[in-house]
């Protein structure tokens, strides 16, 4: 070991933004003596070591320097075997900083930035949890919570398929418990398919209790099991048992059959998603029907969608001529003039 103290004081002092004489005050010392240690001509006395790691946020022994390949070998072993706190990600990013300040290129010290970062995000990911988990047996029908705790433990992060498993252990309680949380359901069946629990999603949905304008989304979701255990004749059975009259259930058979490149009954599931509804109507399914029409190249179509976007938000929600949404619209339709002219 190097016992260098006054170079990584002076690197501490500079990556904070601290000056040798506002050190020297907490310390209760002259900022002369500051500098001395950092020219390497003294070195602090022993009792000044606790306060001087208290006041930049390290250990003592990071008042120490030791040569790269030891601090790697302490990193790598943080990373193996240890949570990465706030305090061990500061000492890492700090020496690895140091390292690329003199070599940009050291790829080594880039893949370890890279798994550090990585560490950290799945400790707070793990707190993160920790605290949701608790939120639920506070308050187990706030869909949010639940919605938050998707994200954490099996949402699109890199661990998405390991972390399903996780959700699901924990969440799967509370479906059964409060059948009627449309939300809870719907995630709890995204991962479960995910993971190939099909008998395990089948038997989920039997307890399944949803009213209102959710009262079809049980038959929605038992086709997206039958679809993904490879049964697309089953699946468009249990589909076809949703009224046309029923606005939700059609605008989510419309989204499936699109995904399908089914574009006829997709176009025949929106429409009727649209008419099926009351003022003031979503207009969900009219942004998927132009966006539908355009891609078929049917621009006439697509155009003719965008105008009834405009005439609903005008009329419906009393949106202003220079509202992004209207905007937008217009921007589109202009776009669908210069197809139909070309």
């Amino acid at each position: 070991m190097d016992i260098n103290l006054g170079r990584i004081i002076k690197q501490l002092r500079a990556e904070q933004s601290v000056t040798q004489e506002e050190l020297a005050e907490y310390l209760g010392i002259s900022f002369q003596a500051v500098s001395k240690w950092e020219t390497g001509t003294t070195l602090p006395d022993i009792t000044l070591l606790p306060k001087l790691a208290a006041f930049f946020g390290v250990r003592i022994d990071e008042l120490f320097s030791v040569s790269h390949d030891d601090e790697l070998e302490r990193i790598d072993n943080m990373l193996k075997r240890e949570t990465m706190t706030d305090q061990n990600f500061s000492y890492a990013k700090r020496v690895l900083d140091g390292i690329l300040r003199e070599n940009p290129g050291d790829t080594e010290a880039i893949k370890r930035y890279a798994k550090i970062y990585l560490s950290k995000c799945n400790t707070d990911m793990l707190s993160a949890g920790k605290m949701l988990e608790r939120a639920m047996t506070i308050s187990p029908l706030d869909e949010e919570i639940f919605a938050l705790y998707r994200r954490v433990r099996g949402g699109s992060e890199y661990k998405y398929h390991s972390d399903n498993d996780w959700f699901i252990r924990v969440c799967e309680p509370y479906a059964h418990k409060f059948p009627g949380n449309t939300n809870l359901y719907r995630m709890l069946i995204e991962a479960m398919v995910s993971k190939k629990y099909f008998d395990r999603a089948e038997a989920l949905l039997e307890v399944a209790y949803f009213t209102g304008e959710n009262k079809y989304i049980k038959d929605i979701l038992l086709g997206d099991v039958a679809m993904a255990k490879g049964n697309p004749t089953g699946a468009k059975e249990i589909w076809n048992r949703i009224p046309k009259d029923d606005w939700l259930g059609q605008y989510e058979l419309g989204e499936r059959f699109n995904r399908l490149n089914e574009y006829e009954n997709a176009i025949e599931s929106f429409k009727n998603a649209y008419i099926a509804q009351t003022a003031p109507h979503k207009i969900d399914m009219l942004y998927s029907l132009a966006f539908l029409y355009k891609k078929l190249g049917r621009y006439e179509e697509a155009k003719a969608e965008w105008e009834l976007i405009i005439t609903t938000l005008r009329k419906e929600y009393n949106e202003p001529e220079d509202s992004n949404d209207i905007q937008w619209a217009k921007n589109e339709i202009s776009q669908l003039v210069s197809l139909i002219g070309s």
